[in-house]
């Protein structure tokens, strides 16, 4: 008989202790789930749980006035109430949901898409194909009338013309062009693909076109590779310095020489200054200019971070954020901060909630306009108000300024960072809060 590995051994043990304090079954039925600090219905909110999770439930729930079903205790934390869209059983029960949990060990976490055509229809269901002709013609009336009479249109679209179509009742709503949404999966109904969103909608797959985010990744740090890392930020040539007749030198550009591409990190070694300009130089003795490169570099930990905390640095004139462990550097990357006029805010902040995916609006120049909005941006993060860290696959200009004011990471670099940084968010669980719930955020420091 083999002897089980103490690897083995422990695995049981947690199993055991798992089914003997968590011994129920739970799935989430509800759009988003709220867990609360205590069995109670005005209790700190803890965190959220997305209609698909799976999660464990210790047995006998505080039953309430408000939660006749009872409040469950969940693993790792918090309660919730079964009435509330948990679907409790001894054993995993089946499920028909059609939008599953996001995967936790992806770079996005959903399939994302932009919305090509306005006024493209969103379905609360997948529509038949006179329905989908419906639709179409109604959008087409508009268009036709607005092509003739801007007024008359819009008072179509607000359904005040007599002896006109009303909008279809099987159209939950009419999307512009620019919109973004986070996909599920595709279904098939009339011979069309339609992508079924996030939040159970359905849009006609031939109007969307799909975004994946750029592939820049920032760099992980380690004994071998330390700060600072330097990258282009603006694609250009390299200068050379060349010895005039008298002796001094100057600064030319070798246009035999290819340009150097954006996000190239660089062999960089020093800032130097030209006569009135600074660049940088580089270890094979070539120059570049200031604002064509973005350098990462160490500073210290604020007053309060201990050796074992994790914090984030984010420079706004570099454009860059290095994530630390205590004084180590772990990982240094590019990121887009706010534009002017919608500047990110500097100071000393910590991470006060946190999303696998959350719905923003204005969310900056990328966006046709301040009125649109992205459904479940990846791998939020906030930490100030409305400011957030967060991926950002709808734009690829990492190491120039860019948002509204939150700070745009590439989609791998905000995976990353959202697993790095404190608090947890437990597995199945769809985001965590530290406000008054006695879990411990992250330091983000912010600086020029």
């Amino acid at each position: 008989m083999t002897q089980a590995s103490p690897e083995e051994i422990a695995s049981r043990r947690a199993n055991a202790e798992l089914e003997k304090e968590f011994p129920l079954h739970g799935l989430v039925t509800g759009l988003q789930l709220k867990v609360r600090l205590k069995p109670d219905p005005d209790s700190t909110m803890v965190g959220w749980l997305r209609i698909g999770s799976r999660i464990r439930l210790a047995a006998e729930p505080t039953k309430t006035a408000t939660c006749a079903t009872g409040f469950y205790r969940l693993r790792p934390l918090g309660y919730a109430c079964a009435g509330e869209g948990i679907e409790v059983s001894a054993s995993p029960p089946p499920s028909d949901i059609v939008v599953n949990q996001a995967p936790r060990d992806a770079a996005l976490p959903y399939t994302y898409y932009f919305v090509k055509d306005d006024k493209t229809p969103e379905y609360h269901r997948l529509p038949s194909r006179d329905e989908q002709r419906e639709a179409v013609a109604y959008v087409e009336r508009y268009f036709a009338l607005k092509r003739e009479n801007q007024k008359r249109a819009e008072k179509f679209w607000a359904g005040e013309l007599n002896n006109e179509p009303r909008a279809p009742n099987f159209v939950r709503a009419f999307l512009s062009r620019g919109f973004f949404v986070a996909g599920a999966g595709i279904e098939v109904r009339a011979f069309r693909n339609f992508v079924r969103t996030v939040r159970g909608r359905y849009l006609k797959e031939a109007q969307l076109e799909q975004r994946q985010g750029t592939t820049f990744q920032g760099v992980e740090l380690n004994a071998e590779r330390g700060l600072p890392v330097a990258w282009m930020v603006r694609e250009a040539r390299p200068f050379r310095p060349v010895t005039r007749d008298d002796g001094s030198s100057r600064l030319v550009a070798d246009d035999n020489e290819p340009p150097i591409t954006r996000h190239t990190v660089l062999d960089w070694e020093k800032r130097e200054r030209q006569g009135e300009r600074i660049f940088h130089r580089l270890k094979d003795g070539r120059y570049l200019k200031d604002w064509f490169v973005a350098v990462a570099e160490r500073i210290d930990p604020p007053a309060g971070v201990k050796d074992d905390q994790p914090w984030v640095h984010v420079n706004l004139t570099e454009q860059t954020l290095v994530a630390y462990v205590g004084k180590e550097p772990k990982y240094a990357t590019l990121v887009s901060t706010g534009l002017d006029g919608h500047n990110t805010p500097e100071g000393t902040f910590t991470i006060r909630a946190k999303h696998v995916a959350a719905t923003m609006s204005d969310i900056g120049a990328d966006a046709a306009d301040d009125r649109y909005s992205i459904e479940d941006v990846p791998w939020t993060q906030y930490f100030e108000g409305s400011f957030a860290l967060h991926g950002a696959f709808w734009h690829e200009r990492f190491g120039l300024q860019r948002s509204h004011g939150c700070v745009n990471l590439a989609p791998r670099d905000a995976h990353w960072l959202f697993n790095f940084t404190w608090p947890t968010v437990p597995d199945g669980w769809h985001g965590a809060s530290t406000d008054r719930t006695g879990l411990q955020g992250s330091t983000v420091l912010i600086t020029k």
